[in-house]
Parts: structure tokens; sequence; C-alpha cells
């Protein structure tokens, strides 16, 4: 081999081992920062907390209960009580629930209220009819009442608009009309008359007034009658500020829908009414109607005194004695879990556990990726080595070829 060609192999494999050597350093780096992920990816392991499942105990207790008379008091809590001046050792909060008469205020939404000409029920004060036995004839207010009479126009128009909506008025067959000091129609009966009640049915014809919510009649509310009566006050009571007890009662109404009576006052129907966004179809759109209804609702009455409170052998509350009173009632205990809550609890669990479970295969994936990167950087690291040592071999033996050259070369000119 000749100098020169000696020469070139020597640079071509120092160019070689600096490329490995660099490549090696490289390698060693990647290696260096996946060392940093795996340390990361085992840090967040520890990180994680492990769900712990929820235990039937804590959604166990004891529940307390007493009879008094025949209603059952179930105690809410209890708290102790120390040094109190009267020896009571206990706040006990107790409760019970029953059926209490209470107004509701609804909205009905699309009411679809009609506005129109409608029969209306009044009525008038027994001292306001008078009666001629000379002429057998009845007055109100003194206005002569005889027998409704068909064959009048316009009389008959109202009978037949009252009776649409009043349809009792036309079951006696005795109907009896007059004209009043507003120039209406009013008809009541001859039974009526005749009879001895404190007031008289009188209906007439109004306009302007709500005549149906969708398909339901509305009536005029009838103060006359006990339960309309009873709910208008109940209503007032519980809603004093609301337009329906702000309004004349002369201006409420009522409708049934499904066996339920409802009231509403003549403002809330307008205000319903003129919603409409097309006066066309004036019962399409409106916006909604508040009403108001009353029933029996069952309601919580809940009660918080002091007590002396007896504690048995095995922990419980055995008996309970109020303040302000001398009556003992011994007290019932019983053990309930509240399973509902327990299963919440035991489905949220699962659900952490699935986290859980689902974190720990996402940590050991991302590890096993980084390992085989490792192992595949690793095993080319190796190879760099191998790949060196074969260099180092190969320059050697070139190291010797050219010192063999120089010697064979300087060696002809010694003298």
């Amino acid at each position: 081999m000749g100098m020169a060609a000696s020469q070139a192999r020597w640079l071509g494999l120092t160019a070689r081992k600096t490329n490995v050597e660099y490549e090696g350093q490289q390698i060693n780096q990647q290696r260096t920062a996946l060392a940093n992920q795996s340390a990361n990816t085992f840090n967040e392991l520890l990180e994680l907390e492990v769900p712990t499942a929820p235990s039937q105990t804590d959604y166990t207790k004891v529940v307390y209960s007493y009879e008094d008379g025949t209603v059952t008091e179930n105690i809410e809590s209890m708290t102790a009580l120390t040094n109190d001046p009267d020896g009571y050792n206990y706040l006990v909060t107790h409760y019970h629930f029953s059926n209490v008469y209470t107004g509701i205020q609804n909205q009905l939404a699309n009411p679809q209220v009609t506005i129109g000409t409608s029969g209306e029920k009044g009525s008038v004060a027994r001292e306001e009819v008078t009666y001629d036995e000379e002429t057998k004839t009845y007055s109100v207010n003194g206005h002569a009442v005889k027998a409704y009479d068909k064959t009048v126009e316009e009389e008959a128009a109202d009978y037949d608009t009252i009776v649409k909506t009043y349809p009792e008025l036309a079951k006696g067959g005795d109907v009896m009309s007059y004209q009043g000091d507003d120039g209406k129609y009013h008809f009541t009966t001859l039974t009526d008359l005749s009879g001895t009640s404190e007031t008289i049915p009188d209906y007439t014809v109004e306009t302007q007034v709500p005549t149906y919510v969708g398909t339901a009649v509305v009536k005029k509310f009838d103060p006359t009658d006990s339960v309309q009566n009873e709910a208008y006050k109940q209503i007032c009571k519980d809603f004093p500020a609301s337009e329906f007890a702000k309004a004349d009662p002369n201006d409420l109404y009522t409708w049934t829908y499904q066996g339920e009576t409802r009231y509403a006052c003549l403002s809330d129907f307008q205000t319903a009414y003129d919603s409409a966004p097309d006066p066309s179809s004036p019962t399409i759109g409106q916006d909604k109607l508040t009403y108001y209804t009353a029933k029996d609702l069952s309601t919580k009455i809940s009660q918080t005194q002091k007590a002396i409170a007896e504690i048995g052998a095995d922990g419980r509350v055995s008996s309970l004695r109020f303040e302000n009173s001398t009556a003992q009632y011994a007290v019932n205990s019983k053990t309930e879990t509240d399973t509902a809550a327990y299963d919440d609890a035991m489905n949220q669990y699962n659900y952490n556990m699935q986290v859980y479970e689902k974190r720990i295969a996402d940590i050991n994936a991302k590890t096993e990726k980084i390992q085989q990167q490792d192992r595949t950087l690793e095993l080319r690291l190796r190879q760099l080595d191998t790949e060196q040592e074969a260099l180092q071999t190969e320059m050697e033996a070139v190291q010797k070829v050219i010192e063999k050259n120089i010697e064979s070369t300087f060696k002809t000119f010694e003298s």
C-alpha cells in the first residue's frame, strides 16, 4: 500500500470513528431524556390515590321516634346541652307530617284564554226582595219580577247566553226575570224568590269577561259557595301581595280542569289574552296565565324544644320529657341505612376504580414504550461500540503500515 493510500485510509477511518462517537453521544442523550420521562411517569404513579370503597356503616344511623296520640313524631336531631339551669340535657328537633290547607300559585302555559260575552252569577240579599200579596208578584230593589218571556228577543238572547255557562238555571222550569237599574235583564227562579235563604241567585250577561280557558268554561267566583270562599280566603292569606288578593271579588273567576277547581282574577286573564302576537288569532301564542288553587298538602310540622332524655344501657335514648310538659314519652329506636346514598357512593367508587385502573394501564403502557425505546437505543449503542472497536483495530493496522512506509522511504537516504 502506498504512502498516499495509507494516509487516505487513515483519514477515512478517523472520520468514521468520529461519526460513531458522535452518534454514541446522541444516543446517550436520548437515553438520558428517556430516563427523565421514566422518572416522571413513576412520580405520576406515586401521586395516584387508590379509591376507597364506601362503608355501609357510614350510611347507617339510629332513628328515634315516639307516639303522641295518633301522631308519630320523628326526631330529626338531638344536641347535648350543658349546664342548663332547668336541668334539660338535650335540644330536640322533632317533626311529623300533616295535611295543611294551602293556597298554591301556578302558571299555565298556552292558556288559550277567550274573552267575550258570558253569563254571570251574582246574588241579591233577601231584604232586597219584596212580595205584593195583592198582585202576587215579587220585586227586587223595586223592579217588578215576571216570568221569563222567550218571545222577547233580547231577553231570550241573554237567557241563552246564561244557560250555556249555568245550565242549572234552566232545570227548575220556573225562571223569572226583571230589568235592573243598569237596563240589563236579570234572571232568577221562583223557587229561590219564595225560599228562605239569606241570598238569592241573580244571573246576568256580562261583556268583556273571560269565558274559556282552553275548552274549560269560566264562571264567576261565587262568594256564597263555602268551598270557593274558603279557597279564596286561603289564597289571599298565602299570597297577600298578588293581583288576585288585591282584586275586587267581583273580578274573580273560576273553572274546573281534571277535577281541580282553579281561580284567577280578571287582570291576569286580560294580561294573558292581550299577549297574543296576532290580534286576528287572540288565543294563539298567549303568555302564561297566573292562576291559583287551594288544597290539602302534606306538610312537615317541625318544632325544637328542650328535653330531658334518658339513655338506656345500650346507649340509645329510651324516653323524653319536653319542657313545659310532664308527659314522658317512650322512644322507639331503629337502625336505618340510606341505601340510595350508599348505592350512589358505591357507583362513584366503581367509577373511580375504573378511572384509576385506566390511569395505571396508561402509565404502564407509557413505561413499556419508554423501555422499548431504551432497549432499541441500547442495542444501537452496543453496535456502535463494536464498530468503534473494529475501526480502532483497523486504524492501528493502517498506522503500522504508514510507519513501515515511512521507515522504508527515509531509510534509503541514510548513509
